[in-house]
């Protein structure tokens, strides 16, 4: 039987799948030389904001990975602000918080592999010294799995906070129901700000793994 967290992230996910393949079909109905109007605006305007951003970091392979990047801001915008809708938040499973860590880390070898090519990611592993390799991939491996970490870390400490002030301000929340007061502060706020950290350290990871030292320079 699937955990509450579980069905939430595949409820997400299956949603996502059909608004996004929805909006996909009409942007691509809509006729390039006339203006786009409306809630397709807002949408090709994040858009475009995250593709110029992810352009800054990735140079010719951004199209490879923008799709991924924005994908993973999307589900994990949604999974971290779940509690919204009375479902459990994904992230607050410690499991699920890990997986993104072996995600990250996978995703990061992987792209280096292909794109920098085996000797070149292994000569990128050892620098400044082959002696250096264990710890350059212990490296890879910690800060991979911290991320995840984050995630679980901070969504619970969210949690824990607002108990603590529900409990100390009985009387507020009395008058004040407490999806009004304090969900959205705690929820959207440590919900929204831990998708963009995790989103920004995965684009610095990834970009590291796949640039060239003259590259990034």
């Amino acid at each position: 039987m699937l955990s509450p967290n579980m069905f939430t992230s595949l409820l997400i996910m299956v949603v996502l799948m059909i608004v996004l393949t929805i909006i996909g079909k009409k942007i691509e109905k809509k006729d390039p030389g006339k203006p786009v109007a409306g809630p397709l605006f807002l949408v090709v305007m994040l858009i475009d904001m995250f593709n110029s951003f992810i352009k800054e970091f990735y140079g010719r392979h951004w199209k490879t990975f923008a799709p991924l990047l924005v994908t993973v801001f999307l589900f994990l915008a949604f999974a971290n602000t779940a509690s919204l809708f009375g479902l459990a938040t994904p992230l607050s499973n410690i499991n699920i918080a890990l997986s993104f860590s072996i995600m990250a880390f996978f995703i990061i070898q992987i792209a280096g592999l292909v794109v920098r090519g085996p000797l070149r990611r292994l000569k990128d592993l050892m620098s400044p010294s082959a002696f250096l390799l264990p710890l350059n991939i212990i490296g890879d491996v910690s800060a991979t799995m911290a991320m995840g970490l984050r995630l679980f870390g901070n969504l619970l400490s969210g949690a824990v906070i607002a108990l603590l002030i529900m409990n100390l301000l009985p009387a507020v929340i009395a008058v004040i129901p407490m999806t009004v007061l304090v969900h959205p502060v705690f929820n959207i706020g440590f919900g929204l700000v831990q998708a963009f950290v995790y989103f920004m350290l995965l684009t610095i990871f990834l970009s590291m793994a796949i640039q060239s030292e003259e590259e990034m320079n």
